[in-house]
């Protein structure tokens, strides 16, 4: 059973609700001069009031939840009149019994006394409704923004899921690599490897990291593919600013590194990756830049290609209207510039 709205709201709610109504019994008090006026009004008006109220939250609590808002209109409208008729009904009965020990000035008139209820009901069904229609709006748009932040967390981390096991795959055949070479350094790069997973398992979960973290993780997935590659293959890695002062979402310059590493490299040919960072106060931008390898070299190209399409998708959920991305490809040379402002 669904719960009244007033109970279950916050109970300074409810005080508002029963301080209208105090206030609407009691200050017509203050304008009426004579004591005669203010009993009859005591117990004549308060019982009309009474009545109103009523139908208020007749309509408020029950018809608009059960019957409008369930786009039953002939049953609403149906209930609406009943509504009014009981009412009508009941300020007439008041009336017949207690008119007589109260003093008046008008002789009683049958339909006028039915009538008379008509009016403030008709101001108790538009105020109850408004208010009611209202609250189901602000509620509707409320579960709406809720329904899209719920949405966007879980696509985000479904992103973020699909980033992990790509960048590891491709640390892992590095690793492997190595170890087909027997390099004394295949013990440094698992020492490394173990350092990377540390960031990715414990620091990536918050929703920002400082951006001195992620260039501390990109300076060793850099110095993991430098263990395995050629001395002829240049790359060059270099920061500008304060990456300490500025937070970012995690894992997110990575698969611009990822691409170069993958189209950038070659045993055969001359290989060059540049790497620049620049940070301001309020602002970064990322530029990778590399020469397209004619032969490529198929450990790094194995596992790869959903990188930059993750990255694209989560810089439009985390930064929309906030970031650039400039990509630039002439078949010899591949250029990716981000541009974020916070």
């Amino acid at each position: 059973m669904e719960a009244i709205p007033v109970l279950r709201s916050k109970p300074y709610t409810l005080w508002i609700h029963i301080l209208v109504w105090v206030a609407f019994l009691l200050v017509p008090l203050l304008f009426i001069e004579s004591a005669t006026g203010r009993e009859r009004f005591m117990i004549m008006g308060w019982f009309l009031e009474i009545l109103m109220a009523a139908y208020f939250y007749y309509n408020y609590l029950w018809l608009i939840p059960r019957f409008l808002l369930r786009k039953k209109l002939l049953e609403y409208f149906f209930m609406l009149l009943a509504g009014l008729l009981v009412i009508s009904a009941f300020n007439l009965i008041f009336i017949l019994s207690v008119a007589p020990m109260v003093e008046h000035h008008h002789p009683f008139s049958f339909w006028r006394t039915a009538l008379f209820p008509v009016y403030p009901a008709i101001m108790a069904f538009a105020l109850s409704g408004t208010i009611r229609i209202t609250m189901e709006w602000f509620n509707n748009e409320r579960q709406k923004k809720e329904m899209e932040a719920e949405k966007l967390s879980s696509e985000l981390a479904f992103l973020k899921s699909q980033v992990n096991p790509h960048f590891l795959f491709n640390i892992l055949n590095n690793i492997c690599s190595l170890a087909r070479k027997k390099s004394d350094e295949t013990e440094n790069a698992i020492i490394k490897l173990s350092q990377i997973m540390r960031y990715m398992l414990q620091d990536s979960k918050d929703e920002r990291v400082s951006l001195g973290m992620e260039v501390e993780y990109l300076q060793s997935y850099i110095e993991l593919q430098r263990l395995r590659l050629p001395g002829k293959v240049k790359i060059e890695f270099t920061t500008e600013g304060r990456p300490d002062m500025v937070s970012i979402a995690p894992l997110l310059l990575i698969p611009f590194v990822e691409n170069a590493f993958k189209h950038g490299v070659s045993y055969q040919d001359s290989s060059e990756i540049r790497i620049h960072l620049a940070v301001g106060d309020r602002s970064l931008s990322f530029r990778v830049s590399n020469i397209i390898a004619r032969q490529k070299d198929e450990v790094v190209e194995q596992g790869s290609g959903i990188g930059l399409k993750n990255v694209t998708r989560r810089l439009e959920l985390l930064y929309p209207d906030k970031y650039t991305l400039n990509i630039h490809d002439d078949g010899n040379q591949y250029q990716a510039v981000l541009n974020i402002n916070f």
